[in-house]
């Protein structure tokens, strides 16, 4: 059996192909019928007994042509096949949605959503961006983790955490490989990445938030400054986009018109954007807020802008402070969303623990992070990256919904 790639330089041979049944058109003595697959369209011309086996396909069933390969100025791809048979394989019994469907609907029906290739391509893209990110650490000289995602103690502060049963015990799911990625430097690594699944008991519906995503997280030794963790994770996003826009650029160009890479980073501290908004204190950015700074930020075309010193306030025990009320720690927006929380660390044992103690945390099931400290921590410092966040921002799609294989979100657990 050929795939539809390969038939392109079969002329005059004869092939046997399969895949979905886009469209048929039967007319009196011959039958029309586009077949595809992923991205390859092929069409198949029946006459005689195949015509007749061609009214027997419907939309979107699976069918298997077997015939002779001709070349077409009039064919999708230059090219179509001549069927001498046409066999039904799986018939379409029933189809959920139109090109018109709501959100709600293509998320239940994911078998038959991403027979769409505008939706395919969205997790085509975020595959690749996965690929290049990671072939640019490695590059770098950083090698992949695999942390657990069952904790004995939530990874981090909160409520936002999912409980399961663990042989009598309770045990947590992973809000972040945070702990493990700290762990992993004083282990010696040095530089380490890892992508994985992250779960947060957040019940929000928001377009952005989900309760399981895949985070892109990254850790390493020796930074002394958070700019230094900025100036990586840009030129990170940057080359993997540019990547994918030069592998899949003209079709990216007519689904997804706004997928376009972004120039350098802009980076401004916490202060300044507040003072841009006309807003102070020591609270998080709201969404509305990171609307706004992006959009005046993308009028002097700025995309991408970190936000460093940001307030001990909103941050956890672990990020290094500046003073007071301070921390060495940024978030990254991209067009007003933020994709990225990062900090230096706190590596000192005495000062991580009076920090934790300020933020009224006891430590406990944590003891085998916070023991590691007494081993000897190196400065260090990191990310973690919403992955599908990214993916949409990118693509400008409504939200992380669109970007994703199989939503998890309250009242989500199917399919």
């Amino acid at each position: 059996m050929f795939t539809f790639e390969e038939i392109a330089v079969q002329a005059g041979k004869k092939v046997r192909v399969e895949g979905f049944v886009a469209t048929t058109r039967i007319q009196s003595k011959m039958a029309f019928v586009i077949m595809q697959s992923g991205a390859s369209k092929v069409q198949v011309v029946a006459s005689g007994a195949a015509r007749e086996q061609a009214k027997a396909l419907m939309q979107q069933a699976y069918a298997a042509v077997e015939g002779i390969v001709v070349s077409s100025a009039q064919a999708p791809g230059g090219f179509e096949i001549q069927a001498e048979s046409i066999e039904l394989l799986s018939p379409t019994i029933q189809w959920p949605i139109s090109s018109d469907s709501e959100i709600g609907t293509r998320l239940a029906w994911p078998a038959a959503r991403f027979r769409d290739r505008k939706e395919a391509l969205a997790l085509i893209v975020q595959s690749e961006i996965e690929m290049e990110m990671t072939s640019y650490l490695r590059s770098q000289g950083f090698i992949g983790i695999h942390s657990p995602k069952l904790m004995g103690a939530p990874s981090e502060s909160g409520s936002e955490v999912f409980e399961v049963k663990y042989f009598g015990e309770r045990a947590y799911l992973a809000q972040s490989p945070q702990i493990y990625k700290q762990i992993a430097i004083m282990a010696g690594l040095g530089k380490i990445y890892e992508v994985g699944p992250v779960f947060r008991a957040e019940p929000s519906f928001s377009s952005r938030h989900a309760t399981e995503f895949i985070s892109f997280d990254v850790e390493l030794e020796g930074v002394k400054s958070e700019v230094e963790i900025i100036e990586l994770e840009c030129a990170m996003i940057i080359a993997a986009l540019q990547q994918v826009i030069t592998r899949i650029g003209p079709e990216l160009a007519l689904h997804y018109p706004k997928a376009t890479v972004p120039a350098a980073c802009h980076i401004l501290e916490f202060a300044e954007a507040q003072a841009l908004l006309g807003v102070s204190g020591d609270e998080s950015l709201s969404a509305e807020e990171e609307r706004r700074l992006g959009a005046m930020m993308q009028e002097q075309g700025h995309e991408l802008v970190a936000l460093t010193r940001v307030p001990w306030k909103q941050r956890p025990f672990y990020h290094k402070r500046e003073g007071e009320r301070l921390t060495r720690s940024f978030e990254l927006l991209y067009r007003g969303v933020e994709i990225t929380t990062g900090a230096i660390r706190e590596h000192r044992y005495d000062v991580l623990m009076a920090q934790l103690a300020e933020k009224g945390l006891t430590g406990k099931g944590l003891e085998f992070y916070l023991e590691s400290f007494k081993l000897a921590a190196p400065p260090h410092g990191g990310f973690g990256l919403g992955l599908a966040r990214l993916t949409a921002l990118f693509l400008g799609l409504p939200g992380i919904k669109e970007a994703t294989f199989i939503h998890r979100g309250p009242g989500r657990l199917a399919p």
